[in-house]
C-alpha cells in the first residue's frame, strides 16, 4: 500500500495541502509536494534549527520546484507534475521530452535522486539558513566554506555528482502560506552558496545532505505496508527516540509528559516494544516530584492529570507483560504517587475525590480553566485505587468508597456526566468516555451517557470537545477560544471505542466508524493522524499535521475493532 496521486497534484491547493514528514532521532525532513508552507518546513531540520530549506531546480532552462514569494507565487512548475507518491517521497515530472522522477529519502542524512529519461542540462541551486524552527530570518549569512565537489558547511557537506560552481546568492521574500494564515510572520530570505549543474542522459543524479551523526537505518520498508494498522504502527516510529516520546510536528518536537504517559500504550506497548516502553517509563517515573510527573521537561510540573496517565500506562504494560520485575519496581512509585499526589501543588484529596488548581488538566488553556474535580481526572483515579488495590498496594483512600462517591458526576437532566463538579459544570464534553470505558457507570446511566455523547460530540473525525448546542461552542479553529472548546481531538476516539464495546455495541457496527479518520492517512499530513479538526464541517484538519496521541489512539482503536476479538 503506497500513497499514490495524480493529477490532482497539479492544483496548487491540493498539492500544497499534502505535507510530507520524514523523522530521525533528534533529525526531520519535510515539505508539500508544492513547496515550503510553513516556516517548519525544510530537507534538513535538526535540534529545532532549520538548516537546509529547500532546492531550486530547473531541467533545461525550466524551474519544476515550486517557491512562493511575497506578492506572487510559482505554481507554474506544476504544470508539469504528473504523479506523486509517498514514502518514500517522488515526483514524476515531464518537461518536453523529458521525464524525471524525483525521489527524497532521509535517515539523518538526506539523499534526494533524480532519475532522468531523456537528454537534459539540471541546475539545482541549494536554499540554507540557520535559525529556530519557531522563526524566520532576513539576510541570512551561514558561513561556509567551499570544495571541489559542493560546499562544507558546519558538519554539514553538501554535494551531487554534477559540477558545482561557487555562485552565491540571496533568495529574497520567500512567503509561508500556512504561517500567513496563522496571523505569524511569513516571510524570510534564503541564502544559496552556488549551483550543481551538468548534463545528464538516461541516467541518475544523486544529492547529497550528509553531516557527522550516525544515520539510522529504517527497520520498516514502506512497500511492505500493507495495512491502515501498518501505516499507524510506521507512524508511531516517527515520535519514538529511546526513552522519549516526541509530542507532535511540527512545533511540539519536545517529550511532554502528560502526552508521553498517554501515548506509550498505542505507540510502543500495544506493538510489543516492551524495552522502548520500559525507556520511557521510567524516565517518567525519575521525574516525578511529590507525586507529580513533570509535564514539560525538565521542571514544568503544572499537571494534575499526568501523573494518573503514568499508572494507567504501567496498568497497560503489566497488562501485556505481567507482573515482571520491571513493574515489581514500580509498585514502589504507584504508591508514593498515589500518597503524594493528593497532596501536591496541583491536586488536593477532598473527602474520596481529587480537586485540581486551574489550568492544569488537558484541557489548559485560560478557556477551560476546569479547577475543582474534572470526570476524567477522578475516573483514572477510582481505577489507580482499584488496580493498585489489587496489586495490594495501600492507598490513602478505600476504592469502593471512591467509586460510590464518583456517581455525584452524574447529571439526571442531560443523561450523561457532568464535566466538573464542586463546582457544578454541565457542558457537555468528551472527558467522560474515560470513565465509560473503565466501567465507572452502571446501566443504563452508561448507555444513556454515550446516546447523549453521540448526538451531541460524535463526528467522523471523532469526538467535539463541546456540544455545539454550549454557548461557548466554537465551530471552527481560532487559537485558545476553540482548542477545547469545539475542536475534534482524535486521540479520544479509542476510549469512545471502549466504552462502545463495553456497553454492548458490536465490533461490526463500530468498524464504520473508523473509516473516515484512516482515509485522513493520505491527506494533511500523509501516512500521519493531526492533532486536531474543526468541529463544524467540513472538518478541516488543523494543528500539527502529526500528533503522537493522534496516532497512538488511532491505532489503539483500529486494534479494538480489527485485532482483538
Amino acid at each position: 500500500m503506497v500513497f499514490r496521486f495524480g493529477q490532482e497534484v497539479q492544483t496548487p491547493d491540493r498539492a500544497r495541502n499534502l505535507e510530507l514528514l520524514m523523522t530521525s532521532a533528534d533529525a526531520y525532513s519535510s515539505f508539500t509536494v508544492g513547496g515550503n508552507t510553513r516556516k517548519y518546513h525544510g530537507l534538513f531540520v535538526r535540534n529545532g534549527r532549520l538548516l537546509l530549506a529547500g532546492l531550486d531546480e530547473m531541467v533545461n532552462g525550466t524551474r519544476f520546484s515550486s517557491q512562493h514569494y511575497a506578492g506572487s507565487s510559482n505554481t507554474s512548475a506544476l504544470r508539469y507534475l504528473q504523479a506523486f507518491s509517498a514514502y518514500p517521497p517522488s515526483w514524476i515530472y515531464m518537461i518536453d521530452d523529458i521525464i524525471i522522477q524525483k525521489t527524497i529519502t532521509f535517515n539523518g542524512n538526506l539523499l534526494v535522486t533524480y532519475d532522468i529519461s531523456g537528454d537534459a542540462d539540471l541546475w539545482i541551486r541549494p536554499l540554507i539558513t540557520d535559525r529556530s524552527v519557531h522563526e524566520v530570518l532576513k539576510d541570512p549569512r551561514p558561513v561556509y566554506r567551499h570544495e571541489r565537489d559542493g560546499f562544507r558547511w558546519g558538519d554539514l557537506y553538501l554535494e551531487t555528482d554534477l559540477s558545482y560552481e561557487p555562485n552565491p546568492e540571496t533568495y529574497r521574500d520567500v512567503w509561508y502560506q500556512q504561517e500567513y494564515e496563522r496571523g505569524y510572520e511569513a516571510v524570510e530570505d534564503l541564502h544559496s552558496p552556488g549551483v550543481f549543474q551538468g548534463r545528464v542522459q538516461d541516467s541518475t543524479v544523486i544529492f547529497r545532505c550528509t553531516g557527522d551523526t550516525p544515520a539510522v537505518q529504517s527497520a520498516v520498508r514502506t512497500q511492505s505496508l500493507q495495512t491502515s494498522l501498518d501505516w499507524l504502527e510506521w507512524a508511531s516510529s516517527a515520535f519514538c527516540h529511546g526513552d522519549e516520546i516526541v509530542a507532535g510536528y511540527h512545533w511540539f518536537c519536545e517529550s511532554w509528559g502528560r502526552d508521553s504517559a498517554i501515548s506509550v500504550t498505542g505507540l510502543l506497548i500495544e506493538r510489543g516494544l516492551k524495552s522502548e516502553a520500559r525507556l520511557v517509563l521510567k524516565r517518567l517515573s525519575d521525574m516525578i516530584k511529590g507525586g507529580v510527573v513533570v509535564n514539560r521537561f525538565p521542571d514544568n510540573y503544572h499537571s494534575s492529570d499526568a501523573s494518573l496517565w503514568f499508572i494507567h500506562a504501567l496498568f497497560s504494560y503489566r497488562r501485556r507483560w505481567g507482573d515482571d520485575s520491571f513493574m515489581e519496581s514500580m509498585k514502589p512509585v504507584i504508591k508514593s504517587i498515589l500518597e503524594e499526589y493528593p497532596m501536591s501543588g496541583v491536586a488536593s484529596l477532598d473527602h474520596n475525590l481529587i480537586s485540581v488548581v486551574p489550568k492544569s488538566t488537558w484541557m489548559d488553556t485560560a478557556f477551560t480553566p476546569r479547577e475543582g474535580k474534572p470526570v476524567e481526572i477522578n475516573a483514572l483515579w477510582v481505577h489507580a485505587l482499584s488496580e493498585a488495590d489489587a496489586m495490594g498496594i495501600g492507598a490513602p483512600v478505600n476504592p469502593e468508597a471512591a467509586l460510590e462517591e464518583f456517581q455525584q458526576f452524574w447529571n439526571p437532566e442531560r443523561s450523561c456526566l457532568y464535566d466538573l463538579i464542586d463546582p457544578v459544570d454541565p457542558a457537555i464534553r468528551p472527558n467522560q468516555v474515560i470513565a465509560l470505558s473503565l466501567g465507572l457507570i452502571p446501566q443504563p446511566h452508561a448507555s444513556s451517557a454515550l446516546k447523549t455523547i453521540n448526538a451531541s460530540l460524535l463526528t467522523p473525525y471523532g469526538l467535539r470537545t463541546l456540544s455545539p448546542s454550549d454557548p461557548n461552542y466554537q465551530g471552527r479553529y481560532t487559537g485558545d477560544r476553540s482548542y477545547h472548546n469545539g475542536c475534534v481531538w482524535p486521540w479520544l476516539t479509542a476510549y469512545y471505542v471502549e466504552a462502545l464495546l463495553r456497553n454492548g455495541m458490536p465490533r461490526e457496527r463500530i468498524r464504520s466508524m473508523l473509516i473516515p479518520i484512516l482515509y485522513h492517512l493520505r491527506e494533511a499530513g500523509v501516512g500521519y493522524i493531526s492533532e486536531i479538526f474543526d468541529g463544524d464541517w467540513p472538518h478541516v484538519p488543523r494543528g500539527c499535521i502529526a500528533q503522537a496521541w493522534s496516532v497512538a489512539e488511532i491505532a489503539r482503536a483500529y486494534r479494538l475493532l480489527h485485532v482483538q476479538e
